[in-house]
């Protein structure tokens, strides 16, 4: 796996070209602000006030749909195994889905109830759902959900973050736990008492970072087993407001005072080695961010009602040739999936060789090898039925994820 130096990681280059544009339209009321929620292939989901909106033309135009709770159109969304999420603070049921693009919703059997669904994260096969009070909730097959919370003493869980074969929870009070498959959590070591109440947490290459409420931060490089003190670069300004991952690349909101509290947001697409500022036009006014939304070339933020009536924006990535082909060099393929006894794997020829983790839906590693550039062929024949996923040494290529039928 790639490492970048110290003296590189954070060279920023110029501020992009590219503006910010406003996309509200349908938006019925902004008074209390807007924010992003999540994606399916073929739809964006946003809120404002008490609505759930979606758009099939990239935020160009919104139509309200039903909401998961009355009244409560839900924090945060994902799409997974066919199906859109929607998690909520709820005394209730906190996850439902919907099979028709919000037309109708579906209370999850065996979601947490009366907490707050702060985010969800895909790895290994599997959906999880980390919340305020109750811990962490798994799907493996998008249908029902179970606590997966055994040694995981703090269920107050604010972000989640994988690195190798482990994953890892950050938590308020009790800083970070890792597991290799959730059937057991284990705390972290080197983090200081003071520094327990998390805020942020994150790969970048071949470490993992995280960041305390109080704006202390660490590595770690041994997939989050100890951590040690970390010097943030002088950009990150104040603390980090957000740092989300699509794919391979990074988005991060920090925090300055200039002219008042500002926010500035950057991106990098090489794991840190090097960041654009994307902040463009929305130095006008203070970002107060809700939440970093990337979906088929387009970027998506929302300002919250401390900047009422400012609602969405959109910003369009670069389509250049030049950048779809580095795009195209950073992808695997895997076909038939569903299989029954082989697939056929496919790996760019620009990257010569990857090595990859054949990993079951609780976290098992069943089979490792190394695939070179070109076709070839990988046997699922010993495999029980289920969901697998491929995950590469090389952070710059995506996991895939199999289906194998029986």
């Amino acid at each position: 796996m790639k490492i970048f130096s110290a003296s590189l990681a954070f060279l920023l280059s110029l501020p992009a070209a590219a503006q910010w544009s406003q996309v509200n339209n349908g938006l019925s009321t902004l008074v209390y602000g807007a924010a992003t929620h999540g994606t399916t292939p073929t739809h964006v989901f946003a809120r404002a006030y008490n609505v759930l909106y979606r758009s099939n033309d990239h935020g160009g135009t919104w139509t309200p749909v039903a909401n998961p709770i009355a009244g409560n159109p839900s924090d945060i969304g994902y799409h997974f195994n066919g199906r859109y999420f929607a998690g909520s603070s709820s005394i209730t049921a906190c996850i439902h889905f919907t099979d028709n693009e919000g037309d109708t919703w579906t209370s999850a059997p065996g979601a947490p109830t009366a907490t707050v669904v702060r985010g969800f994260f895909e790895y290994g096969g599997g959906l999880y759902a980390y919340t305020s009070t109750a811990g962490i909730y798994r799907t493996v097959d998008g249908n029902s959900w179970t606590a997966v919370n055994n040694g995981l003493t703090n269920l107050n869980v604010i972000g989640m973050a994988s690195s190798g074969p482990y994953f890892i929870a950050a938590t308020i009070g009790g800083g970070v736990y890792r597991t290799i498959n959730a059937a057991s959590w284990t705390q972290s070591t080197g983090i200081g008492a003071g520094d327990l109440n998390g805020e942020n947490v994150w790969r970048m290459g071949s470490y993992l970072y995280y960041s305390a409420q109080g704006g202390a931060a660490y590595r770690s490089s041994d997939y989050g087993e100890t951590w040690t003190a970390w010097t943030q670069p002088a950009f990150f300004g104040l603390g980090m407001v957000e740092v989300k991952r699509f794919g391979t690349t990074l988005y991060l909101e920090s925090r300055h005072f200039a002219g008042g509290q500002r926010d500035s947001l950057y991106r990098s697409t090489n794991e840190g080695a090097s960041w654009t500022n994307i902040t463009g036009n929305l130095n006008a006014a203070d970002i107060h961010g809700s939440g970093i939304l990337q979906h088929d070339g387009y970027v998506f933020i929302g300002y919250n009602m401390s900047s009422a009536g400012q609602g969405l924006y959109r910003y369009a990535l670069s389509t250049g040739v030049e950048d779809a082909q580095a795009g195209m060099a950073q992808v695997a393929s895997v076909y038939p999936n569903p299989a029954v006894d082989e697939v056929v794997l496919q790996l760019p020829e620009s990257m010569v060789s990857a090595t990859y983790s054949l990993i079951d839906a609780v976290g098992h590693v069943v089979a490792t090898g190394r695939a070179m550039a070109g076709v070839q062929r990988l046997s699922l024949a010993v495999l029980s039925p289920g969901y697998y996923i491929i995950r590469w040494d090389d952070a710059r290529l995506l996991p895939l994820r199999i289906v194998k039928r029986g």
